[in-house]
């Protein structure tokens, strides 16, 4: 704001004072304490989830901000709005305000209010999970409802079969199974307000179909030009044929095309 500056030519007679001239400006420009034009507002969020308070000041710049937590201030929460970290069941009914200041002077907020509500139960609905097989790529997604995400998996108790590994985010079991059998283990899943559950799992690894056996031509020991080749198979005189046949299948094209006329 400017105003007139005064320059002044005083002079004195009988009649009394005379101003004889006035010119120039002058200039005004005066400082305000804070005011608060916007006060923080009470929020309701769901466990697991931020809240944000906001506040809009007025007054001469540069305004400084400090809020404060039942009535202690909070580290680093210096600017006009402060989000809380993700909330817990504890943090219901806390006080949150502010106070703004610059060179002139301070105001404190009205206090806001923080609500939580108690999220949904989180519950695992996968009830079990497919076969696989050695040597195949497996990959399967657990599945979860309730609570608030993300989720967090993990395996508690027990072991995933051999080459399988859990992603703790997804919650998907992946990879190449080693070896065959069944293994059973406790899955938890944790949601970001802290609510868990478990479930126990099983997964089965088959050693699979296998392929049809070679051709052990020379290996065969064969009694008689004539003799049976089922008879000499399954006699004590080749077990380590019997084992092969057992663990991968004996083909019948083996059984036509091999015969101890063949040469070695």
């Amino acid at each position: 704001m400017r105003v007139p500056t005064l320059a002044v030519l005083l002079a004195m007679n009988t009649s009394g004072l005379i101003i004889a001239g006035c010119t120039g400006t002058a200039s005004s420009n005066p400082q305000s304490a804070p005011t608060i034009v916007v006060q923080p507002a009470s929020q309701t969020v769901t466990a697991g989830q931020t809240a944000s308070f906001s506040v809009t000041a007025a007054g001469t710049l540069p305004l400084s901000y400090q809020w404060n937590e039942n009535g202690s201030a909070i580290s680093g929460a210096t600017s006009s709005t402060y989000t809380t970290p993700p909330t817990t069941s504890a943090d219901n009914g806390a006080q949150f305000n502010v106070v703004v200041s610059n060179a002139k002077g301070s105001v404190t907020s009205t206090t806001a209010t923080l609500t939580v509500t108690p999220a949904s139960t989180v519950t695992i609905t996968t009830t079990s999970l497919p076969n696989g097989t050695v040597q195949t790529a497996y990959s399967a997604t657990l599945q979860a409802t309730g609570g608030t995400s993300p989720y967090t998996w993990s395996v508690t108790s027990g072991s995933l079969p051999a080459g399988l590994n859990l992603a703790s985010a997804s919650g998907t079991i992946s990879g190449t199974p080693t070896t065959a059998g069944t293994s059973s283990f406790t899955i938890q899943v944790a949601d970001s307000a802290g609510n868990k559950a478990s479930a126990g799992l099983t997964i089965t690894i088959n050693s699979g179909t296998g392929g049809t056996m070679p051709q052990f031509g020379h290996v065969f020991i064969v009694i008689g030009e004539n003799s049976s080749y089922s008879s000499t198979y399954n006699s004590s005189n080749m077990p380590y044929l019997t084992s092969l046949a057992n663990q991968y299948g004996l083909s019948t094209k083996y059984w036509a095309d091999t015969h101890p006329s063949i040469g070695n």
